[in-house]
């Protein structure tokens, strides 16, 4: 009985692992976002300043999340490459 009731949950999952998964198709040279909605909105949870246990829960589309990935990367890598001058 025992050997049954772990067999049936291995089952079930190696049977959802098998379902194929549908393909995405975008345009070559697209980029990985070609197939997404853009004006998707898209809720994040995060972190409030100063606080280990406060979150604020911010939406905002999926075009404006990428334009604010890119900016905080453009700027880190603007305060990584420039030099302190006397």
């Amino acid at each position: 009985m025992k050997t049954l009731i772990i067999l049936v949950p291995a089952l079930a999952a190696s049977a959802a692992l098998a379902q194929p998964q549908p393909a995405r198709h975008s345009a070559p040279g697209a980029g990985a976002n070609a197939a997404l909605d853009m004006n998707e909105m898209i809720c994040r949870s995060q972190a409030a300043i100063g606080s280990r246990l406060n979150r604020n829960r911010v939406c905002a589309t999926r075009r404006q999340w990428l334009e604010q990935q890119r900016m905080d990367r453009l700027y880190t890598e603007k305060a990584q490459t420039s030099r302190i001058r006397p």
